[in-house]
């Protein structure tokens, strides 16, 4: 068995299972959906363990480095995961992180790969971030980027409920209100709702930011919820970073 696929099984969940990573805050959602990925790797007993040990340390470097603001430096090490057992493990915060650092078509053409896995919750979850790049880096009308915006949500499913809502959502076909009912009933465990409260906080905000451009209605979304949200999740530096740029921004708005 390879050293990925014997990690597989001490992972704990953000839709699965995540890894606890040798930094004990970062533990983190951060590896989202590696529990699928890493499972469903073909064990490679040519591999030496050195090698998938100095893998996993490189994985652990890019995440740490990613939710403590050194994007560069994260980009660097996802780049070296290319090639080793951890490549598609770390394919969607390798994507996260370009998006932090602002490389949004790359970002974009990044979750376009993923959008091809056979992994359902990837694939998915990679669909709703399509949907906020888009948005984010539009420079056409509102009309054409509603249009957009329906290609995209018409041509895709998305399974929970709550991410059909969201997606309904960037088309106006959903509230935000239901957009957070339809979180509340992720069952019970405490760590799944928190996780996809801070997935429908980031993608909500981002509708009101760049689809209604409605900044003062993104800053309460993001107020009333900062408090509530997993400090792990891969979106919460992106809420962070707007809660505080945009809370700059209010005094000059009154």
């Amino acid at each position: 068995m390879n050293q990925a696929s014997h990690e597989s099984s001490s992972l704990r969940i953000k839709f699965g299972c995540v890894r606890t990573l040798f930094t004990a805050l970062l533990i983190s959602s951060c590896t989202l959906f590696c529990q699928d990925v890493l499972a469903s790797n073909t064990a490679n007993e040519n591999t030496p363990g050195s090698i998938a040990t100095d893998s996993k340390a490189v994985f652990e470097r890019a995440v740490d480095d990613y939710f403590s603001g050194r994007y560069g430096e994260a980009k660097k090490a996802f780049g070296q995961l290319h090639e080793t057992d951890y490549a598609d493990a770390s394919a969607v915060p390798a994507a996260v992180n370009l998006a932090a650092m602002g490389k949004y078509t790359s970002s974009l053409k990044a979750f376009g790969r993923i959008k091809k896995s056979t992994n359902v919750r990837e694939k998915q979850y990679a669909q709703l971030w399509e949907l906020w790049l888009t948005a984010k880096q539009w420079r056409g009308s509102n009309k054409e980027l509603n249009k957009k915006l329906e290609r995209l949500v018409s041509s895709q499913d998305w399974q929970p409920s709550y991410m059909q809502s969201i997606a309904k959502l960037y088309v106006g076909q959903e509230t935000i209100e239901n957009v957070f009912n339809s979180v509340s009933t992720q069952g019970s465990d405490e760590t799944l709702r928190k996780d996809a409260l801070t997935e429908a906080t980031f993608f909500a905000g981002g509708y009101l930011q760049n689809v209604k451009h409605d900044n003062a209605a993104a800053l309460r979304l993001f107020n009333d919820n900062l408090n509530k949200l997993n400090s792990v999740s891969l979106e919460r530096p992106f809420i962070d970073r707007e809660c505080a740029s945009l809370n700059k921004l209010a005094p000059q708005s009154k």
